[in-house]
């Protein structure tokens, strides 16, 4: 399961091993300066719509309504969105970037209302 955590002004998102291999990357540090929108969203593997040209997987693993873990095309292919997302967790959080390497952050989470108040706190 991902974990999402604000240090000092990062937020540092960690893969365990095996989303690790999924997503063919170790994780995620953007700064805190490049948040607009911290976001709690229902359904959020809904948010990646399959293997289409919007969002198309660049690195990583992704079964439609399993699971999506890696960076996807976010709408052009200069702008990449970041997923790790289990299609059996119900809830989770957009993290909307400007100005970092990747423009969305998608994270399914157990509790992404508790985390989403250490990330604005």
């Amino acid at each position: 399961m991902p974990n999402i955590a604000r240090e000092d002004n990062e937020i540092v998102l960690r893969l365990s091993a095996g989303e690790r291999i999924m997503a063919m990357h170790r994780g995620v540090r953007v700064p805190l300066s490049t948040v607009t929108s911290v976001d709690v969203v229902d359904e959020p593997i809904r948010l990646i719509q399959g293997l289409k040209p919007r969002n198309f997987k660049v690195f990583g693993g992704y079964w439609p309504g399993w699971f999506a873990y890696g960076s996807f095309f976010d709408g052009a292919v200069y702008q990449l969105l970041f997923a790790a997302l289990n299609g059996r967790k119900p809830r989770g959080l957009e993290i909307t970037l400007d100005g970092a390497r990747y423009t969305r952050l998608i994270v399914s989470l157990d509790h992404p209302d508790d985390a989403k108040t250490a990330l604005t706190a």
